[in-house]
């Protein structure tokens, strides 16, 4: 890890014995605090004290899907600050609560000193080139390869290349006339791992720069800051990722392999569907834990929950149905417009994608607002979106759910996911049955 200048370290003492007899930091530090921090808070250049929160690091982390299911939905307090390159993505999550730096992560630096004390890293790259949506330019075998290749040179920049694996480690003339090295017990070809190999984190990210489209690379992050923030001496202890359903086999082999040869004691994967745990929408994604220390209990904590309609979250009649993409012409056969562009709210709505603002309801014409995409996927009504009815439509489609971000993460922050996502489940979705109107009304 690095270190701080004299000056930095001042600040830094004064700082700590300020907060460890319950004052805030005083005004003339702080300003120093923050230059050396930056971009990062500033008091995360302390240590944290007995009872604070564990610091965690979440990266592309949109409008709060992974925030609001942490706070709003397990009740867990964690000190976070998340990273995403979209400035109206990076308002909403503010008008709620969540700290965000707006910025482009592969210009931020992995090993940051402002970084010496995560606990653990949140990791949603963008799905477009993997997701059938999107072009599936991430499927062709050509950015695969670059991308895996990429993937593993991580560890050994990091320093986490086993030495066994270093068949050239010596040359002949090494040697002495009884055939051993000039290596110590602990050092050299005798140590666990060789050497870092001396690429910055740049040239690493360089090495998937061919890719086709530049938003494949931003799967290289995935490796990257675990290993990166473990190999700076971070307590770091695990590591969550959510992608498309469509992630290839070999990707996230190679993720796998680079933590597990890092000595990450864990690694799994799993695909999960929202609607098959209570949302009212579809959206099948990937999520990989891995966790340095122990096995979590993961997603088999929570089961498959009751299913929520598209009607029952929005509160129409049943019968309803949804047009997606205007009128079409009618196939004969089948009496149904063709490119199947409307389906029944009397189930789980389709994935919701940024065109998902010109839906509109069969019978009147009525179109969704910000507020009811949100609910779909899992947000509060009156979460504070920010932004252009597209931006906004774009963030809901982009987001984690909350839902499916208390499910996964409930395991490594060691709560009781599942009683807790009924209950808010519940609240979100159940709640005009439960009250009346003025009941309601008291209620929100």
């Amino acid at each position: 890890m690095r270190t701080l200048p004299a000056k930095v370290q001042t600040a830094v003492h004064v700082a700590t014995l300020a907060r460890k007899a319950g004052l805030p930091i005083p005004a003339k530090v702080l300003p120093i605090l923050e230059a050396a921090a930056a971009p990062w808070p500033a008091e995360w250049l302390l240590a944290p004290l007995p009872g604070d929160p564990i610091r965690v690091v979440e990266l592309f982390a949109g409008p709060g899907g992974w925030s609001e299911g942490i706070a709003a939905v397990l009740g867990v307090a964690i000190d976070s600050c998340g990273v995403d390159i979209s400035p109206d993505a990076c308002a909403t999550a503010r008008k709620a609560g969540h700290r965000r730096i707006c910025a482009d992560i592969t210009t931020l630096d992995p090993e940051h000193i402002a970084l010496r004390y995560t606990v653990a890293v949140i990791i949603s790259p963008p799905c477009p080139t993997f997701s059938p949506a999107g072009k599936l330019s991430g499927l062709e075998a050509r950015n695969i390869g670059i991308l895996c290749d990429a993937i593993s040179y991580v560890g050994e920049a990091a320093g986490f290349l086993p030495v066994e694996e270093v068949f050239d480690y010596h040359d002949e003339d090494d040697y002495d006339e009884n055939g051993d090295c000039p290596c110590g017990p602990y050092d050299g070809c005798n140590a666990h791992f060789a050497p870092r190999s001396g690429a910055t984190w740049d040239e690493v990210r360089e090495m998937a720069a061919d890719v086709s489209d530049p938003r494949i690379a931003l799967m290289l992050e995935v490796a990257i800051w675990p290993i990166a923030l473990q190999a700076a001496g971070a307590p770091i202890r695990w590591m969550v990722m959510e992608q498309s359903s469509n992630l290839p086999e070999d990707i996230l082999d190679d993720l796998s392999t680079e933590l597990t040869c890092a000595e990450w004691f864990y690694t799994n994967r799993e695909i999960m569907e929202a609607a098959d745990y209570g949302l009212p929408s579809r959206r099948k994604r990937v999520y990989m834990i891995a966790s340095r220390r122990y096995s979590p209990t993961t997603t088999r904590r929570i089961r498959p929950l009751p299913a929520t309609t598209m009607a029952q979250a929005l509160g129409w009649k049943p019968g309803e149905r949804v047009n997606t993409r205007g009128n079409r012409p009618v196939d004969p056969t089948t009496g149904r417009a063709k490119g199947g562009n409307t389906f029944s709210a009397d189930g789980p709505s389709w994935c919701l994608t940024g065109k998902s603002r010109t839906w509109k309801r069969e019978s009147d014409g009525y179109r969704l607002t910000e507020s009811e995409a949100g609910l779909l996927v899992g947000f509060r009504r009156s979460y504070p979106w920010q932004g252009s009815r597209t931006s906004t439509f774009q963030q809901a489609a982009d987001v984690v759910s909350p839902v499916m971000a208390a499910i996964v993460l409930s395991g490594v922050l060691g709560v009781l996911g599942e009683a807790l996502v009924r209950d808010y489940l519940a609240q979100l979705y159940e709640m005009d049955d439960m009250l009346n109107p003025d009941d309601y009304a008291l209620a929100t």
